[in-house]
């Protein structure tokens, strides 16, 4: 998610700890574009007005693979992220990008967040 020139990260409250860009898994019968609205639903209880595809990104860790398609959104009017399902939540600017102990997948996006940034925030996109 982005607002005002930041992206926002939250460190997760269960499984491997870490932080991420929140989001999760599809379920049968939707797509990843859904599967993001409803994950943000559920785990910081905001809607989204604005939703891009930005990149996928393939990791392996040691017990599976993740493949997670990555989408740029920006918070419907009024609403504001409540953490139901992470510890902790940030808005980061480009430059905190490297302030928080990301989890391996999301950290190999941060480069591309990172080169991006300028294209990620521009007015046609959100």
């Amino acid at each position: 998610m982005v607002r005002d020139g930041r992206v926002f990260a939250a460190r997760r409250g269960h499984g491997m700890d870490g932080w991420e860009f929140p989001g999760g898994k599809v379920e049968e019968g939707e797509t990843s574009e859904q599967a993001v609205a409803r994950e943000i639903r559920e785990e910081l209880g905001v809607d989204l007005s604005t939703t891009w595809y930005l990149d996928t990104i393939e990791y392996d860790y040691p017990d599976f693979h993740l493949s997670m398609d990555v989408f740029v959104s920006e918070l419907a009017p009024g609403e504001e992220p409540r953490l139901l399902e992470h510890r902790e939540g940030r808005w980061l600017g480009r430059a905190e990008l490297g302030d928080v102990d990301w989890l391996p997948a999301d950290l190999s996006l941060i480069d591309r967040v990172g080169a991006m940034w300028d294209s990620i925030f521009q007015p046609s996109h959100l």
